[in-house]
């Protein structure tokens, strides 16, 4: 991966944690700097950490990974997909 690639990737992550981070603001009853620090603090740390952990994970078992790497992404995606469709059978409260 390149470092072009990255910083999109770091843009991407940042846009997402931000909106998230926005519309959290706007359902928060009262609003205090610390509140909205720990807040941002929770984000940017999770969302710093995930990416590492990651990379992490994929160095130590790349090569059984590599190997089954498209049935993986077939059982997640499938999974995802179930619970979208099952999801959308249910009725909201």
């Amino acid at each position: 991966m390149s470092l072009i690639e990255l910083f999109f990737l770091a843009v991407a992550l940042s846009m997402d944690t931000f909106a998230v981070g926005i519309c959290l603001g706007l359902t928060m009853a009262k609003f205090s700097i610390k509140k909205a620090l720990i807040i941002g603090l929770y984000f940017g740390g999770f969302q710093a950490l995930m990416p590492l952990i990651g990379y992490m994970a994929a160095t130590q078992f790349a090569e059984s990974i590599i190997a089954n790497d498209h049935w993986i992404a077939f059982a997640l995606l499938g999974f995802l997909g179930g619970k979208m469709i099952a999801g959308s059978f249910k009725k909201e409260r």
